[in-house]
C-alpha cells in the first residue's frame, strides 16, 4: 500500500488505494472513475450500462463482455464506499452520474 502521505492519495477522499478490503474489480471500476492510473490487472478501458448490467472492457479484451454486475449494485457500492471515505453527497452522486453516462 502507498505511503498515506503521497500526492496521488489526498487527490481524492474515494481513491481506492486507501481500501483494504475492497476487491479487485471494485478498485478497478473506481480507478476507471476516478481516472486514475490503474492499480488492478487488468485495467478497465471502458464501461458500459446496458440494461441493469454494467459492463467493462480491459486493457486483456477490448471489448465490453466483462460483467462488473448489476446497476444497482455497483451503485450501492459506490453510495456505501464513499459514506466510509467521507466523501460528500455531490461527489458521490458524480460518479454515479458518470457511470450512467458511460458507453462504448
Amino acid at each position: 500500500m502507498p505511503d498515506p502521505g503521497s500526492p496521488a492519495l489526498a487527490m481524492h477522499p474515494m481513491d481506492p488505494r486507501r481500501g483494504e478490503n475492497l476487491s479487485p474489480r471494485f478498485c478497478a471500476v473506481l480507478c476507471w472513475l476516478l481516472r486514475l492510473p490503474p492499480i488492478t490487472t487488468p485495467a478497465i478501458t471502458g464501461i458500459v450500462v446496458s440494461g441493469d448490467l454494467v459492463l467493462a472492457a480491459t486493457d486483456r479484451d477490448p471489448f465490453h463482455d466483462t460483467p462488473i454486475g448489476s446497476w444497482s449494485d455497483v451503485c450501492r457500492n459506490l453510495r456505501d464506499w464513499g459514506a466510509a471515505c467521507g466523501a460528500d453527497e455531490p461527489t458521490v452522486a458524480g460518479l454515479v452520474a458518470r457511470l450512467g453516462k458511460a458507453g462504448p
